[in-house]
């Protein structure tokens, strides 16, 4: 409470000042710079005449009344509101994990006991853009022509990456059973 009462004087001294700054008296003019060496300019204040008083907060001048309506209020239309959209929240597309698999599409008998697989690699999955290779050794695509020996099975591995930089290894072990020669 005591508090209170000590900033109350303080209160009411800036609130006189600032309704006196803004009664709109002739406010200080600057002197313009003059050219003379070592003289500072200043600045001239006017007078300060006796018998002004600052003013008081209860004698601050009032804002004339605000003019009341006295008019019949009239309908206005509501606007309708628009209909909304429904929303459709789609997941993000994820790829299924990368999966290989391979078919044989013919051995073929060579000249004397050699033998030639063709087999076709199946993958899915893993995002696409994929890589193929054959023991290690990089393939241009799915289809892979291997050399061998009748009577002797292809065992080797097959190995495909997928852009998302899923890798896959998948050995494989086809029979040598060399289609029996023409005459």
């Amino acid at each position: 409470m005591f508090r209170q009462r000590s900033i109350w004087p303080v209160l009411l001294f800036l609130s006189a000042v600032s309704v006196a700054c803004s009664s709109g008296g002739p406010s200080p003019q600057a002197v313009p710079p003059t050219a003379t060496a070592g003289v500072q300019p200043t600045a001239t204040l006017p007078p300060v005449s006796a018998t002004h008083t600052p003013l008081a907060p209860t004698d601050a001048p009032t804002e004339p009344p605000l003019p009341t309506d006295t008019s019949t209020p009239t309908a206005t239309a509501t606007p309708t509101p628009k209909p909304r959209l429904p929303v459709t929240i789609r997941p993000r597309v994820t790829a299924a994990p990368l999966a290989v698999s391979y078919e044989v599409v013919e051995i073929k008998r060579e000249q004397g006991e050699q033998a030639t697989l063709m087999l076709k690699v199946n993958a899915t999955g893993g995002g696409g853009g994929y890589r193929y290779y054959h023991d290690d050794v990089a393939q241009p695509g799915p289809l892979f022509k291997v050399t061998g020996i009748c009577g002797k099975p292809f065992v080797h591995t097959i190995k495909v990456s997928a852009a998302n930089g899923e890798t896959v290894a998948l050995p494989y072990h086809v029979g040598g059973v060399c289609p029996t020669p023409t005459p």
